[in-house]
C-alpha cells in the first residue's frame, strides 16, 4: 500500500540522501522546509528536496538556485527524492526507491572501503532548460519590491547586469516577563520587541522589515537560503535577551551597628521568555558595474554593508 511521505518519512529519507552526498565528498547543511538539503563539493553546489508534494515539487523544479562557491557564482544542480510518479519535474535529478538503496549501497561499500563515492548526476544544471525570465516562480513571504531595476540602476549609477536577491531573515517577536528578590529588593524581567535578525550573518536590521506579502517571485530573482538556522536564531536570540535583561543591583544590609553592601547579579529564566520567530525574505537589488552596488529594493537606499558573508548559498 502507497504511504504518503509524513514529517518523520522525510526526516528518514533527507539522512539518508545526506549520507550519499558525504560519501560523494560533499559538505552538507540542512536547509528550512520546503528545501532540504544543500551540498557544496567539487566546485559545485547541490539542493536536494525529499516530497511527495506536488505543489512542493513543481516550484521546487521551477525555481533557479545559485550558489558561490570558491568565489565564483555557480548554477546549483536540483535533486528531487520523490515516490510521487505523478508530479512532473524537467529541470531536477529525481531519485526513487530504487536510486535511494543503489546509492546508499555504493555509499555503504565507498565507506568501508575509505574511498570516494563517484555520484553521477547527469547533465550539469547550467545545460537545462529554464522558463523565462519574466515568468514568475515560487512564493515566498517577502516585503514588496518597490523600487524597479531601471530606478534602481539610476540610483546606483551604474548601468551593468542587475539581480534582484531575497535576503532571508528571521523576523521576531519576543516577551520576557518574571521577576526575582532577595529581602526587600525585587528585579522584575518585563520586556517586549519585534525586530529581524539577518539569517546569513546572524546580524541586527536595527527595526522591523515592514509590512510581509506571501506571492510569487520572479523566477530570474536569487533566492537565498539561511546559513543560520532557526533553532540556532532563537538560542542567539534568547541569549542577547538575558544578557540584555540582566541586572546587577547593591543590595543595603544592616547587621547590628555594621552596615554593608553586596552585590547581586539577577537573570531572567530562559522559560520566562516567549519567541515568536518566522522567515521572511527582503528584496535587495545587487548591480554589476565597475563595483558591486547594493541597494534595499524596498526603499532604494544604498547598502554600506554587505547583507552576506560572501560564502553563502543564494
Amino acid at each position: 500500500m502507497y504511504v504518503w511521505m509524513d514529517s518523520e518519512m522525510r526526516d528518514r529519507a533527507r539522512e539518508a540522501v545526506r549520507r550519499i552526498l558525504e560519501a560523494a565528498s560533499y559538505e552538507v547543511e540542512d536547509l528550512e522546509r520546503p528545501l532540504d538539503l544543500s551540498a557544496i563539493g567539487a566546485g559545485e553546489c547541490i539542493i536536494v528536496q525529499c516530497s511527495d508534494n506536488s505543489g512542493e515539487i513543481t516550484q521546487f523544479d521551477r525555481t533557479g538556485y545559485r550558489c558561490r562557491v570558491e568565489e565564483k557564482e555557480v548554477t546549483s544542480r536540483k535533486i528531487l527524492f520523490s515516490r510521487n510518479d505523478a508530479a512532473r519535474t524537467e529541470h531536477c535529478t529525481r531519485w526513487g526507491l530504487g536510486d535511494l538503496e543503489r546509492l546508499a549501497g555504493r555509499a555503504a561499500v565507498a565507506s568501508v572501503l575509505g574511498e570516494r563515492l563517484e555520484l553521477d548526476l547527469g547533465r550539469p544544471a547550467a545545460a537545462m532548460a529554464v522558463p523565462a525570465p519574466e515568468e514568475m516562480g515560487a512564493e515566498l513571504p517577502h516585503v514588496p519590491v518597490k523600487v524597479d531595476e531601471r530606478r534602481a540602476k539610476a540610483i546606483a549609477g551604474e548601468s551593468g547586469p542587475a539581480t534582484l536577491r531575497f535576503i532571508p531573515y528571521w523576523r521576531y517577536h519576543y516577551r520576557s516577563s518574571g521577576q526575582k528578590g532577595y529581602g526587600t529588593q525585587v528585579v522584575t524581567f518585563n520586556a517586549e520587541k519585534k525586530g529581524a535578525m539577518n539569517a546569513i550573518n546572524g546580524s541586527e536590521t536595527g527595526g522591523e522589515l515592514g509590512q510581509v506579502e506571501v506571492s510569487p517571485v520572479p523566477i530570474s530573482a536569487v533566492i537565498l537560503q539561511p546559513m543560520v538556522q532557526k533553532a540556532e536564531a532563537e538560542e542567539k536570540l534568547r541569549n542577547r535577551v538575558i544578557e540584555e535583561l540582566t541586572q546587577k543591583v547593591r543590595i543595603k544590609q544592616a547587621k547590628g551597628d555594621t552596615i554593608f553592601y553586596e552585590e547581586r547579579i539577577f537573570k531572567p529564566e530562559r522559560k520566562d521568555i516567549d519567541i515568536e520567530i518566522e522567515l521572511v525574505h527582503m528584496p535587495v537589488w545587487q548591480i554589476k558595474g565597475k563595483k558591486f552596488v547594493e541597494l534595499n529594493a524596498v526603499t532604494g537606499a544604498l547598502l554600506t554593508e554587505p547583507v552576506d558573508t560572501g560564502a553563502e548559498l543564494l
